[in-house]
């Protein structure tokens, strides 16, 4: 799980959900359920996490990679996609959500 080293900041990310008016979701597309509950425990994870242990929304999602983050409109639409990691995510979400 190389996201594994943003979870801090994916965790005050996700403690911004009702100031930026958004909703925070962690997803497992290695289909690791074990290692993601070590993780979470260890990290004392608050957000939830949904596991794609059939590896269905790597392939739609066409993720190339971990990690990658997605910002999705109310529509369902997708309005951003950084690959890769990023020292400020969470600076970086919160431009997204302004722009959108």
């Amino acid at each position: 799980m190389p996201c594994v080293a943003e979870f801090p900041q994916l965790e005050r990310l996700a403690g911004r959900e009702k100031e930026l008016g958004f909703k925070f979701l962690g997803l497992e597309v290695k289909g690791l359920l074990a290692r993601m509950r070590a993780v979470v425990k260890e990290k004392k994870t608050t957000f939830p996490i949904l596991l794609d242990d059939r590896r269905l929304a790597r392939e739609i999602l066409q993720i190339p990679g971990t990690p990658t983050t997605f910002v999705i409109d109310g529509q369902g639409r997708i309005r951003a996609r950084l690959v890769g990691a990023a020292e400020d995510i969470d600076g970086i979400i919160a431009e997204v959500l302004r722009r959108i």
